[in-house]
This record gives structure tokens, sequence and C-alpha cells, in this order.
């Protein structure tokens, strides 16, 4: 009973999002403090809005007027997102790994 109440409350995500933040936290603990502040907005930003199977269907444009971040900037995060395999892009979408 106690299961299936926690997978209601978290919309039956197929991710841990604590999981995933802590990871961002760690990898970007060795990039600049500007950087690594951006890499957790994105993060918790793609977190809010993606899907329950870990998929978000925005533009970057659409994203860097969300969060009132740069072009460049949000490129920069997500290619060492996707160096780090945290996450992938695929024609206009943003997914995570699986585990």
């Amino acid at each position: 009973m106690k299961v299936m109440e926690n997978r209601v409350h978290n919309k039956t995500r197929a991710f841990s999002e604590e999981r995933i933040l802590n990871e961002c936290r760690e990898y970007f603990s060795s990039e600049t403090e500007k950087t690594a502040e951006i890499g957790e907005r994105f993060m918790q930003y793609f977190l809010k809005n993606a899907s329950s199977e870990g998929v978000l269907f925005k533009t970057i444009k659409e994203i860097t007027a969300d969060i009132n971040i740069s072009h460049q900037t949000l490129t920069k995060v997500l290619k060492a997102l996707e160096s780090k395999e945290i996450i992938y892009r695929r024609n206009g979408i943003i997914g995570l790994w699986k585990d």
C-alpha cells in the first residue's frame, strides 16, 4: 500500500530525482561556480518539466527563455551532461539515460 502511494505521489517517475541531482552536483563541482549554478538550474527545470519517462520536449530557445540563460551557456551545460551520459539529445528532445 505504501509503495503504491509513493508511486502516485512521484507521478510514477522512472528515475530518481535526488540521484540525478546528486550526480550533476558532483560532476559540476569541478566546474566554475557559474557553470555549476546553471547546471543545477537546468536539471531542476528538466526534472520539473520532463515526462514521467525522463524526456523533455523543449527547444534550446524555449529553455533559455524559461530559465533566463544564454544559448551558449546552456549548450555548454548540455554538452557536459551528455559527455557524462546523464542526458542525451535527439531531434528536439532531451532525455535521461536509463540506469
